[in-house]
C-alpha cells in the first residue's frame, strides 16, 4: 500500500508552524550563550601591529605577527570604546600593570590559554589603557598577539616628549620593592614602574625604556667568581631583549625606532659586592669607558649620564672611578656627565631601603628620583 506523500505546501507550513514553536526558546537559549561569554569575545580583535597601539621600550615583531619582549617597564597605551577590554597575552613568568583612564595601577598575571582581561564592567564610551610590565627582563620574553575592544584609536601624545633610557642593575629594577620576601616570591614583588626611573622620568614628563637586571655589574656580576667571565652590561646593552643570556630570536636594537633624549647609566654596586675583591682601577676605568663608547655609538646624540652607586657602604672609589671615565669619554668627543650621590653624605636612611641598605623602597626611589630630577633635566637633549 503507497501512503500518500504530503503536498508541497503542506509542509511548509508544517514547518513554519514547528518554527513558531521552537522560536522562544531557541532565543532564550541564544541569549543566555551570549550572556555566558566574557565581554571580550563579543568585541573586536585588533592584532599587536595595528597603529593605533603605542609602544615604549625595546619591543620586536616576531614571525608569526605579534610583539615580543625581555625588559621590565615596557608599556603599550591606546584609547577604546567599550565596557571592556581584554589582551592575547602568552607570559607565564612575568606580573603586569594595567591602568584605565589614567587610574590607580592593578597588578596582573596573563591568563592561560584565553584572552586576560584588563578591565570589565566600565561605562560606555572612550577609555585610555595603559599595559607595562613590572618584571626584569631575566623572568623571559613576553608575547602580545593583540587586543580586543569594541575599537581602538591611536592615544593622544606630546609628539616632542622627552625619552629617557635607564641602564642598570636590581636597583633600577624595583627589586623587592612591592611587598614582603616570602620564599620564592621576588617576581610578586618587584614593580619596576616604581623604581626611581620611571618615577623620575614621570617628575620629567618623559617616556621611559628600562633595561635593568638583578645582579648586573661592568666588570663583575654578583656572586660571580674572579674574573668573571659572564656577560656584562656592554655586551648586553645592543640586545632587544635585555635578559640572563644570548636568547634565541634577539636581534640588536635599532635604536633610531625610539630616538631617546637621554641615557642614565646606573651601576657599579654589584661590581664592588665582594667584601674579599674589588676591581683594579684601570680595569675599571677602561670597562665603564668601553661601555659609554657603546652606548654613544647606538645614540650618537644623546648624552650619557653616569650615577655613583645608591649604597653609602659601597667604596668611594667607585664613584671616583666612574667620574674619571667620564672624563676620558669626553676626550673622545661623548657628551658624558657624572653625578654624585652620596657626596655629602648618604642620600637615603636605612628606613628608604627594603631592609638590606642595597635596594629601596618606592619611597626611597621617589627620594632619589626627586635628587636627581633639577640636576638631569638641564642636561637632557630637546628638540
Amino acid at each position: 500500500m503507497l501512503v500518500p506523500i504530503p503536498s508541497i505546501k503542506l509542509r511548509k507550513e508544517t514547518r513554519k508552524k514547528n518554527m513558531r514553536k521552537r522560536k522562544p526558546s531557541a532565543l532564550l537559549a541564544l541569549g543566555l550563550t551570549l550572556l555566558a561569554l566574557p565581554a571580550s569575545a563579543l568585541a573586536a580583535s585588533y592584532p599587536a601591529a595595528d597603529p593605533a597601539i603605542h609602544y615604549e621600550g625595546r619591543w620586536q615583531q616576531a614571525a608569526d605577527g605579534c610583539y615580543e619582549t625581555a625588559q621590565g617597564a615596557v608599556y603599550l597605551e591606546t584609547t577604546f570604546t567599550g565596557t571592556s577590554i581584554a589582551a592575547r597575552l602568552d607570559d607565564a613568568a612575568n606580573r603586569w600593570l594595567v591602568s584605565i583612564d589614567g587610574g590607580p595601577v592593578r597588578k596582573i598575571r596573563a591568563a592561560k590559554g584565553s584572552p586576560t582581561v584588563l578591565a570589565d564592567r566600565l561605562s560606555a564610551g572612550r577609555h585610555t589603557l595603559r599595559l607595562e610590565r613590572a618584571t626584569e627582563g631575566s623572568y623571559g620574553i613576553s608575547h602580545f598577539a593583540r587586543l580586543e575592544a569594541d575599537s581602538i584609536e591611536a592615544p593622544t601624545r606630546q609628539a616632542s616628549r622627552l625619552r629617557l633610557e635607564f641602564v642598570g642593575d636590581s636597583i633600577t629594577a624595583g627589586f623587592r620593592n612591592d611587598g614582603k620576601k616570602r620564599g620564592k616570591n621576588d617576581a610578586d614583588i618587584e614593580d619596576g614602574s616604581m623604581a626611581f626611573a620611571p618615577q623620575l622620568a614621570r617628575l620629567l614628563d618623559a617616556d621611559y625604556s628600562v633595561l635593568a637586571k638583578s645582579g648586573e655589574g661592568v666588570v663583575h656580576n654578583w656572586g660571580a667568581g674572579w674574573p668573571d667571565r659572564g656577560l656584562h652590561t656592554a655586551e648586553r646593552y645592543p640586545w632587544t631583549f635585555y635578559g640572563a643570556r644570548k636568547t634565541a630570536g634577539n636581534t640588536i636594537w635599532q635604536s633610531e625606532r625610539l630616538p631617546v633624549s637621554a641615557v642614565i647609566l646606573a651601576l657599579g654596586t654589584n661590581d664592588f659586592s665582594d667584601a674579599k675583591r674589588r676591581p683594579y682601577h684601570e680595569e675599571y676605568v677602561q670597562a665603564w669607558t668601553s661601555l659609554m663608547r657603546r652606548v654613544h655609538e647606538m645614540n650618537p646624540s644623546a648624552p650619557i649620564i653616569c650615577l655613583e652607586p645608591l649604597p653609602a657602604a659601597i667604596s668611594p672609589l667607585a664613584g671616583l672611578w666612574i667620574d674619571e671615565a667620564c672624563e676620558r669619554a669626553r676626550g673622545e668627543g661623548i657628551a658624558a656627565h657624572y653625578i654624585a650621590l652620596n657626596k655629602t653624605g648618604p642620600l637615603l636612611a636605612p628606613e628608604d631601603f627594603v631592609g638590606d641598605g642595597t635596594h629601596p623602597t618606592k619611597a626611597g626611589s621617589a627620594k632619589l628620583a626627586a635628587y636627581l630630577a633639577p640636576r638631569i633635566a638641564p642636561l637632557l637633549l630637546k628638540e
